[in-house]
């Protein structure tokens, strides 16, 4: 996962390169994410791209920028696909 250097020192990540400490950080910080918009997956993943500065100064709403827009549908599009295909896989 890739994070900006500040918020990776802020996830206990000392090597971003390392894929494990990468992960570990990545998913901490989406958790916290999560916590701070109250399971709102869209706003926590555009947090994620954008910062949560952003998505705040935003009144809470998915920030107009491009890629913000395109990012956050694109990974729950990713993410549904993926459950739809394990859903698939084992007939349910």
């Amino acid at each position: 996962m890739q994070l900006m250097p500040s918020t990776a020192r802020n996830m206990g990540v000392r090597n971003p390169f390392n894929p494990r400490q990468s992960i570990w950080g990545g998913t901490r910080y989406l958790s916290r994410l999560l916590h701070h918009y109250r399971g709102n997956v869209r706003l926590a993943l555009a947090a994620y791209n954008a910062g949560m500065t952003v998505v705040d100064a935003h009144g809470g709403r998915i920030p107009a920028y491009a890629e913000t827009q395109a990012y956050v549908p694109d990974v729950v599009g990713n993410y549904l696909a993926i459950i739809n295909s394990s859903n698939a896989a084992d007939g349910s």
